[in-house]
């Protein structure tokens, strides 16, 4: 691996070296069904005339547009978030270098929380509506939507709005239960993508997480399983063009797996949940009980850090690791929902949390098995750069 490398830009032009050397820290949260956040903290001092230095910055006023990227060694730049300042905290000590202003830095998810509305639609499916609204934002990408599924009724059933334009999208989202809404940062700076999407079913590339051996690049890993969130779930509605009863019902057992086998392929004792109320007759029934059970099949939670410098590429949600933990059945596939960066002027660290519906059949013989070495000590020879 190479050096790690960060970069900043403000209101689309890149940062001066005097303004990174005004910042100790930059941690970036990135989490699933939330906006991410960065946070900026800056030392402050007195100066010998009374006045605190340091926190009047042009930069540093809200709504200035902010995305960090970096490069973990791989050459690439990841963006880990492009968008808006939104607040600030303040904390002032009498006890020299305690004084730290925080910056805080949200997506642009931001920008379409601010105002709130009533709209009336017919015609027109939640992906539909989904698309309209990223692309009304001009967010600078091109909106990437999922199509949900046709209506199951009158194609004429009205959606309303009641609310700002990203409340309405997670309530889109909510309803057809395993959509999600969000936005992620574009390869440009100041420029973002509107997402109305499911979870993927593939991984994408991202390198494998490693426990143990010669390719070891995570420090920690937890898991809980949790046997008693997997459930069938049932549903039922009545048809006001019909007059009719329509029922459903779906088990986390149809799900895709991301494994060799459920966490529990034993259990007989599988319980059953109806879906919630709420339910419209502008979602298919059958595609919110496959939805509902889907999501409850995810029985493992995970949580860990990342061997700083020994991991070449940048963790983000929505997509899929493969975790190898030597000889064991949590050895598998699982989905990112929570990243936290963490960049100062001289390391760079991630943790994560994650979740999986699926565990291994057995010993592989690789999965991060340790492996035999003459020399068992180390050496590490670590270069940063902000630049």
């Amino acid at each position: 691996m190479g050096a790690v490398e960060f970069k900043m830009f403000l209101d689309g032009a890149s940062a001066t070296k005097d303004q990174l050397d005004k910042i100790d820290e930059i941690v970036v949260d990135q989490a699933v069904d939330r906006a991410w956040e960065a946070r900026l903290k800056i030392p402050v001092c007195v100066n010998n005339d009374g006045k605190w230095e340091g926190e009047q910055e042009a930069w540093m006023k809200a709504f200035t547009r902010l995305r960090v990227e970096v490069n973990p060694g791989d050459g690439k730049f990841v963006p880990l978030i492009d968008g808006p300042v939104v607040g600030f905290d303040s904390a002032r000590s009498a006890i020299p270098g305690k004084s730290i202003v925080t910056v805080v830095v949200h997506d642009d998810s931001a920008l379409l929380n601010r105002e709130a509305k009533v709209d009336v639609q017919q015609g027109k499916t939640d992906s539909d509506l989904a698309r309209e609204i990223f692309t009304n934002a001009q967010l600078g990408g091109s909106p990437d939507i999922d199509d949900t599924p046709p209506q199951p009724d009158s194609k004429t059933a009205a959606s309303v709005q009641r609310g700002t334009p990203m409340q309405y999208l997670r309530e889109l989202a909510r309803r057809n239960q395993n959509w999600h809404a969000y936005v992620l940062p574009g390869k440009l700076s100041a420029q973002s993508i509107g997402c109305f999407k499911k979870f993927p079913e593939e991984p994408d590339g991202l390198p494998d997480m490693t426990m143990l051996g010669a390719d070891r690049n995570i420090e920690t890993f937890n898991v809980n399983n949790n046997a008693q969130n997997p459930c069938t779930v049932q549903a039922a509605t009545l048809s006001l063009d019909h007059g009719s009863v329509q029922t459903s019902q779906s088990s986390f057992r149809d799900a895709t797996l991301m494994g060799d086998q459920l966490p529990d392929a034993s259990n007989k004792n599988q319980a059953t949940h109806f879906l919630p109320p709420g339910q419209t007759d502008r979602v298919d029934l059958d595609s919110a009980t496959k939805g509902a059970a889907t999501d409850s099949g995810f029985s493992l939670a995970a949580t860990g850090a990342i061997v700083p410098f020994c991991y070449p590429a940048v963790l983000s949600p929505y997509h899929w690791v493969l975790v190898k933990i030597s000889d064991s059945q949590y050895s598998t596939k699982y989905l990112i929902t929570q990243v936290t960066h963490t960049l100062t002027r001289s390391i760079y660290r991630q943790s994560f949390s994650l979740k999986g519906n699926a565990v291994s059949a057995g010993a592989s013989g690789n999965a991060g098995a340790p492996q035999p070495s003459a020399n068992l000590g180390a050496s590490f020879n670590v270069q940063v750069s902000i630049f």
